[in-house]
């Protein structure tokens, strides 16, 4: 049966936008139902006991706690009110559609109950299927908390799974309990209320031994950058050698200026080698940068808002600062501010910022030397990926092949563990997926992303490392909607262009920093069917004026079936890339990640 919750029509009556309220709904009919609500007595003591915690809002009014296992993910939620507390999970971040539960104490009892919303409407329903099962509750001085636990993948059409995917956590409290004489729930207000991007499923942990002896911290930061008032900027700060002391990376953190969280979105340190001297210090707006400060793309550390620190695992780190490492930094900041803050006289008002990035380092020895490998689409004056627009879903594959593994794990040639992942794209990005063969089996995606979104780029540690051998192949697939483009996106590192990249961190390093490839189109053909020449395949679609229908077929048949060129490349050796060309074999098994529900 069908439970909806109507709204009294004197209560529903509200301003538009973001005053709208979803927020008046009669308790009574899930108070008579006897599977619509649990309750338990609250015990006196809770104690830190999840692998998380994270505050959803910017005062620390609402932090969430949770823990995950292959099977069931449990929650606690700590909320500065005696009043109900509400948590969802929201495809867009917003209030529709989402799947809710919202629970609260009175009387010594904690009440809690499964619900849903629809696509346009802010009504929430009862869930037939009442999926959280409550574990404990309590109220002291003036906190509610409440734990709770669900299956990750319930057999609930009005559930959202819980994936390895970025997901967008809606939450919300209000100072007073339902009123259950009246049957009215009071709308929880603008300012108490919100949504963040995070994982639930592969985030980040603190070692038990952390920190370990001789550890110290550093700020690498912007000083002083006045963010737009309207619109997005991404801003590049180029850091003399030798900043990072020698040592070992063992975690890092964003610290943002106060009042500037809503605003940085993304930040992210790269490294490289011979950067002009003359540019240490200076700042620039990425896109206009110099070439050399553009091309320093070799990833430190990556933070995107809904992110909190990143620690490499016991007794992992990642050599910074020594002879060997490259010692020129870059740090990338992403400002968006979409409406005007309009002071006294009218003007709009700009802010200074002077976030970034807190790397935490260790000169005492580590077990393991951690290493970053650059996957995916090469982008270069020569080539760069063509995305057509109107399309829903257009995919690309990028290949490290099995040659250039070889290459990069000489000359020991041992295994390597993958424990932390950074999958990348830019704004028409939907998917991305790091896969693994092994000969012409593929094997379980090392990460996915089917959410992917620009603005939550964060790292994801992997709950359990994955061992990659020398002759194995990875493969970055990139899969984009372009439908509301106009003209083709090509590859770049602008705003406006896309990338498809997996920056990947494992131990023990090697001298193996980079494999990328790109499309050598060399079974491109004309709409006459004529093969056009490989060395002239690019010019030629860089002349085609329509893309129509027949021309992206082409275009994707020449994708499917062209070799690959993939260029595996090191920093530190000599000599310092090898070029293979290269044609993934016919798998024999293909992963497919179909999850059980419960």
């Amino acid at each position: 049966m069908q439970l909806a919750l109507p709204c009294l029509s004197y209560h529903c009556t509200t301003p538009s936008g973001d005053m709208a309220v979803w927020m008046y709904f009669l308790l009574t009919y899930f108070l008579n139902v006897q599977t619509s609500l649990a309750q338990t007595d609250a015990p006196a003591v809770f104690t830190p006991v999840y692998d998380h915690y994270r505050a959803l809002d910017y005062q620390g009014n609402f932090v969430l706690g949770w823990s995950t296992n292959a099977t069931d993910i449990d929650i606690e939620i700590t909320a500065r009110t005696t009043g109900y507390v509400g948590l969802g999970l929201s495809p867009t971040g917003t209030m529709t559609p989402a799947d809710m539960v919202i629970g609260w104490i009175a009387d010594g009892q904690m009440y809690l109950g499964d619900y849903y919303t629809r696509e346009g409407d802010r009504t929430p329903y009862i869930d037939v299927s009442q999926d959280w099962i409550v574990q404990a509750g309590n109220e002291v001085n003036g906190t509610t908390v409440l734990r709770f636990s669900r299956k990750l993948r319930t057999c609930d059409v009005n559930d959202v799974n819980i994936t390895a995917s970025r997901m967008s956590v809606i939450w919300s409290y209000h100072e007073s309990d339902p009123n259950v004489t009246s049957g009215l729930m009071p709308y929880h207000g603008p300012e108490t209320r919100g949504s963040r991007d995070m994982y639930l499923i592969n985030d980040d942990v603190v070692p038990k031994s952390y920190p370990p002896p001789n550890t110290f911290m550093i700020d690498i930061a912007h000083s002083e950058y006045v963010i737009p008032a309207v619109g997005s900027s991404l801003q590049c700060r180029v850091f003399q050698r030798g900043i990072i002391p020698a040592g070992n990376m063992i975690k890092y953190e964003p610290f943002i200026t106060p009042g500037n969280e809503a605003y940085v979105y993304r930040m992210t340190l790269y490294r490289c080698s011979n950067i002009s001297v003359d540019l240490a210090g200076q700042a620039f707006d990425c896109d206009e940068a110099p070439n050399d400060v553009k091309s320093c793309k070799t990833i430190v550390a990556s933070w995107s808002m809904g992110a909190e620190a990143f620690h490499f695992p016991e007794g992992v780190g990642m050599s910074v600062g020594g002879p060997s490492d490259p010692n020129d930094y870059v740090l990338e900041i992403q400002y968006s501010k979409w409406q005007d803050t309009v002071g006294p006289d009218g003007t709009a008002v700009t802010i200074p910022d002077s976030s970034g990035l807190r790397v935490t380092y260790t000169t005492s020895a580590v077990q393991q030397q951690a290493g970053v490998l650059e996957l995916g689409k090469v982008i270069s004056a020569g080539w760069r990926e063509f995305i057509p627009d109107g399309e829903a879903a257009f995919t690309t594959n990028a290949f490290c092949s099995p040659r250039c593994m070889n290459w990069g794990f000489s000359p020991e040639k041992s295994a390597i563990s993958i424990f932390g992942v950074i999958l990348k794209g830019n704004d028409v990005a939907r998917d991305i997926k790091l896969r693994h063969f092994r000969g012409s089996n593929e094997l379980p995606w090392i990460a996915v992303d089917t959410t992917f979104s620009n603005f939550f780029q964060a790292p994801r540690l992997l709950k359990n490392s994955v061992s990659v051998e020398a002759t194995d192949t990875l493969s970055v697939q990139c899969t984009y909607n372009t439908m509301d483009r106009q003209g083709i996106t090509r590859g770049g590192f602008s705003r406006v262009e896309e990338v498809c990249r997996a920056t990947v961190m494992y131990y023990p390093a090697k001298q193996f920093d980079m494999c990328l490839s790109w499309s050598s189109f060399d079974q491109l053909k004309t709409k006459t069917g004529q093969l056009v020449n490989e060395n002239e395949a690019v010019q030629y679609l860089q002349n085609v004026t329509t893309w129509d229908p027949d021309m992206k077929r082409l275009f994707k048949d020449a994708l499917r079936d062209s070799s690959e060129r993939t260029i595996c490349s090191s920093i530190a050796r000599l000599p310092a890339y090898a070029v293979d060309r290269y044609q993934h074999p016919a798998t024999t098994s293909t992963y497919s990640e179909t999850l059980p529900c419960y």
